[in-house]
């Protein structure tokens, strides 16, 4: 259930929904963001001291081509989790949405539209990471499917 602060500031509805989503998003991507970083080959970095790179040309050249391939695949577990925690405050606070459809149909005893939400819901996230794994492999290619730090 969200914090008591939280809804006196935001209220019922989409804004209580976004916040809770972006907080619950945020620390998957800056988790696997900072093992990406973290896991970089130690001789990349040494290359661009002993090439004397500012720290921006460091990021730019090398750190941020090295671990954008794990970044995107946080988006895409991030994406996964907005999903569940968006349909789950749905359900606890947010009277609009799908999950206050799934609710409804449940309290009127119809599990044929508790089935089609649940299918849409499923459909939609299936859809989301088809479509981000395709963008993954389009952008990074083979480097989206092995991990050589893992």
């Amino acid at each position: 259930m969200a914090p008591p602060i939280a809804l006196i500031a935001l209220g019922f509805g989409y804004r209580m929904e976004i916040a809770i989503v972006a907080f619950a998003c945020v620390w998957p991507v800056l988790i696997v963001t900072r093992a990406a970083v973290g896991g970089i080959e130690p001789r990349l970095i040494e290359v661009a001291r002993v090439l004397r790179l500012t720290q921006l040309d460091r990021i730019r050249k090398i750190v941020l081509p090295a671990a954008l391939p794990r970044i995107v695949l946080a988006f895409r577990l991030a994406a996964g989790i907005a999903l569940i925690v968006a349909v789950t405050v749905e359900i606890a606070i947010n009277p609009l949405g799908l999950g206050a459809g799934i609710m409804t149909a449940q309290q009127a005893l119809r599990p044929d539209l508790m089935l089609a939400y649940l299918v849409w819901i499923g459909v939609t996230g299936f859809a989301l990471n088809a479509a981000l794994t395709a963008a993954q492999q389009t952008l990074f290619g083979r480097a989206a499917l092995t991990d050589d730090n893992a």
